[in-house]
């Protein structure tokens, strides 16, 4: 009697350890999602850190001879105070040959006057405005043209009124990367507080993957977007693309929109030296990227690139595997090597996940929680999917016909 009670116990034992036909099927397709996974961490969001360090180990060359460079801004409405600290800041810059151009549109009387006293006390700045009378077009585009129109140099730096360059070698280590065959440059901006305030949930890991994803693409030799704030280009390169042309039916896509038509695999440079940041000044944040977010969403339908096949089934890869992952634990049904296995598999991710985010947050001077980005991975699917209904309710807002500024 003990003999049996003893067979049945080691009989127990080995099928705790032992898979079905079922789970080694749910557990093949899992390791193969978990692959697909990584190559898309290394392959692309790893791009972007590991550029750093090759520019740090002196593996990217840049223009022996600096351009000329024409930084235009545009100031508009209540966004516009904050050109007042930004004119300091572009005047200290530690570059041999540039200009300031500040688009003025509706702003108030004390920030035309303080841009008009700027320009009388240094011969670099200048100011045009965007005319009051100017309705079902974009206003932002037009005053970036009339911008462009009115620089003298070669090299056009634009940014916004709102934001701030981090360092007084912001100018250099964008226009270092114009080298001969070289027609686009494409920053990183930083979003910050005014008040100061430090965020680090899922709306930074939702911008941080933003960023990475459109420089590494460009690093890759597949281009297809920019952001205003900190994005440059060769005035020459504009207006053989006759400017904004394409989509002057659209408020938005100056920059992304711009640069997917103006973008080629040998002729756009990303700059992600620390110098090169700049830093996004807004009194919420999250309400602000929520805002950009359904901008970029809705004009992203009008960018055209071959890469947009790896944009949905790298949604689909991560919807997939968190489906799966719970499919294995629901079949494990107490079976030890199962478990084991599917909290190894989620175990590699995580560990993966958290190398390539530590690293990237470094470089583009983030605060994300790294902890919780294998998380916030798996949420994306789902994010995306309640953007894309909620921005699909104000798609008309988007028009020109519709009068926004």
């Amino acid at each position: 009697m003990p003999t049996n009670n003893k067979k049945q116990k080691d009989m127990s034992l080995y099928l705790a350890w032992d898979l079905s036909q079922m789970q080694i099927v749910v557990f093949s397709l899992l390791f193969l999602l978990l692959l697909v996974e990584l190559l898309y961490l290394y392959l692309i969001y790893n791009r972007v850190p590991s550029y750093a360090r090759k520019v740090e180990m002196g593996g990217v060359d840049y223009a022996s001879e600096l351009p000329s460079v024409s930084v235009v801004v545009y100031a508009h409405a209540e966004e516009a105070d904050g050109v007042i600290q930004l004119l300091p800041r572009l005047l200290q810059q530690d570059y041999p040959t540039y200009e300031v151009i500040v688009v003025t549109d509706d702003v108030s009387d004390e920030v035309r006057n303080e841009v008009s006293m700027c320009e009388l006390e240094n011969k670099n700045v200048y100011q045009t405005h965007v005319p009051d009378t100017v309705y079902n077009v974009s206003r932002k585009k037009l005053g970036i043209t009339l911008g462009i129109k009115a620089a003298k140099n070669d090299v056009i730096l634009l940014t916004d009124a709102h934001c701030l360059p981090v360092s007084n070698r912001w100018i250099y280590a964008m226009a270092r990367n114009f080298t001969p065959g070289i027609d686009l440059v494409l920053g990183y901006t930083r979003m910050v507080n005014i008040d100061g305030k430090h965020h680090a949930g899922y709306k930074v890991f939702e911008r941080v993957t933003f960023a990475l994803r459109y420089m590494a693409y460009a690093l890759m030799k597949r281009p297809y977007m920019g952001v205003s704030g900190n994005l440059a280009y060769r005035r020459d390169a504009f207006f053989a693309n006759k400017g904004f042309s394409a989509t002057l039916q659209l408020h938005y896509g100056d920059d992304d929109l711009l640069v997917n038509e103006m973008a080629r695999k040998d002729n756009t440079r990303v700059e992600v030296s620390a110098d090169s940041v700049v830093e996004s000044l807004h009194n919420d944040i999250n309400d602000a990227w929520d805002e950009q977010r359904e901008r970029y969403s809705f004009t992203s339908r009008y960018i055209h690139s071959s890469s947009k096949p790896l944009f949905r089934m790298e949604g689909l890869v991560h919807l997939l595997w968190a489906v799966t992952w719970v499919l294995t634990l629901l079949l494990c049904n107490g079976n030890i090597l199962c478990c084991l296995l599917s909290l190894l598999m989620l175990l590699i991710y995580w560990l993966f996940t958290w190398y390539v985010y530590r690293r990237s947050q470094r470089v583009l001077g983030e605060r994300c929680a790294v902890g919780w980005v294998p998380l916030y991975h798996l949420l994306r699917p789902f994010s995306a999917l309640l953007q894309l209904v909620n921005g699909n309710k104000h798609n008309r807002r988007h028009f020109t016909w519709q009068y926004l500024r």
